[in-house]
């Protein structure tokens, strides 16, 4: 059994680990400022509200609970906005990221599990994109999770925390007990973006690329469900629990 704070546990995927770690037996914190998550999203343990660069709060999180393992959801995702306000994601994927690992390096914290984003990879050019290409980001979504996740590397080559980055791409799907889902206002998650087109909320569907070596030109794109993300989260969390070294 791990005690376990998750920041941003009140999100879209952040909320269904939350769960599954509840299942699994575990201790849970969820920090969660409510800005974009929700409070009914949160179905195990503790709800904190406040955020990840508030670094009195996380401390004491941290030590009041005897938390042994991180996990950190808490971003703002929405490419565009980030292109339109690109300070906003500076400062709270990247700079309040700082403050988190800085606390859990004071806090003796040993396990960090990091949400990343495929977004670091940039336009890759190659159609399957491997752990290993290259990082060459396009927008500040994908600049701001790419300095977060060299500051966490860093973090833990210096210090005895150890860490997993997890980068995937298109996450779909809901708890299949229609507990918890996609709520997050104004993503722009392919699937979610469908649906409010489907049902009139949206006035249209746009799709974008003419020229790629699809059938009919437009592009093709591989989803993961929310529930085995979770479960790789989780996964990545015992992995680092039985010992495993830093990995991305």
């Amino acid at each position: 059994m791990a005690n376990v704070l998750v920041t941003g546990g009140a999100g879209y995927i952040g909320s269904h680990v939350v769960k599954q770690l509840g299942q699994a037996g575990h201790r849970v914190i969820t920090l969660n400022n409510l800005s974009r998550g929700h409070r009914g999203a949160v179905l195990v343990g503790e709800l904190a509200v406040g955020d990840t660069g508030d670094e009195a709060l996380v401390s004491g999180l941290l030590h009041r609970h005897a938390i042994d393992t991180v996990m950190h959801f808490a971003a703002w995702t929405i490419v565009p906005e980030s292109v339109s306000d690109p300070l906003k994601y500076y400062r709270n994927n990247t700079a309040s990221a700082r403050s988190l690992i800085e606390c859990c390096v004071a806090q003796g914290v040993r396990n960090f599990v990091f949400s990343s984003t495929a977004a670091v990879y940039g336009v890759p050019d190659v159609a399957a994109c491997r752990e290993d290409a290259p990082l060459a980001p396009i927008n500040p979504y994908g600049s701001s999770k790419a300095m977060a996740e060299q500051m966490l590397r860093d973090a833990c080559a210096a210090s005895d925390m150890r860490h997993v980055i997890l980068r995937y791409f298109n996450v779909a799907g809901c708890d299949p007990d229609g507990e918890i889902g996609q709520s997050t206002p104004q993503a722009t998650l392919l699937i979610k973006v469908a649906c409010e087109a489907a049902t009139g909320r949206r006035p249209e569907l746009v799709v974008f690329g003419t020229d790629y070596p699809t059938p009919d030109g437009t592009g093709v794109r591989d989803y993961i469900h929310v529930c085995d993300l979770a479960d790789a989260h989780l996964r990545a969390m015992d992995y680092l629990a039985d010992g495993g070294e830093s990995v991305t």
